[in-house]
């Protein structure tokens, strides 16, 4: 997995999917249709339009799921209080915002996530 920074504030969405479809992040914005702000909703239509599987919905952090899937799109809520996404692969964070994280996650609370199927996601650099 190559580390690829969102170019605006808005578009960590758009560096996460570029990073699991191996992508410029500006291809996916234009894929997209968007460099704004992404909901669940608009990552799971753009992973379905590249044919990258995925869980079918983003599950919450709870007793029941208590760790991301170890390939995850994660919700997070940050310290500095907005919704930003990032990646959990080969346990490593993988933040767009905030670079590459070993170890504990310190830039706010991971509230959900959503798991990438590795088979189905491009794999020329794993």
């Amino acid at each position: 997995m190559e580390l690829i920074m969102q170019p605006t504030f808005s578009t960590c969405g758009q560096a996460c999917i570029a990073m699991i479809a191996e992508k410029t992040v500006e291809e996916v914005i234009k894929d997209m249709n968007t460099d704004a702000p992404t909901s669940i909703g608009q990552l799971i239509e753009i992973l379905d339009f590249y044919g990258i599987g995925h869980a079918e919905k983003n599950k919450r952090i709870s007793k029941k799921n208590p760790v991301p899937y170890k390939y995850s799109i994660l919700t997070v809520h940050t310290d500095a209080g907005y919704t930003h996404w990032a990646l959990l692969y080969d346990n490593k964070y993988y933040d767009p915002e905030f670079g590459l994280i070993e170890g504990e996650y310190t830039y706010g609370k991971i509230t959900s996530f959503l798991g990438i199927y590795e088979e189905d996601a491009v794999t020329s650099s794993l």
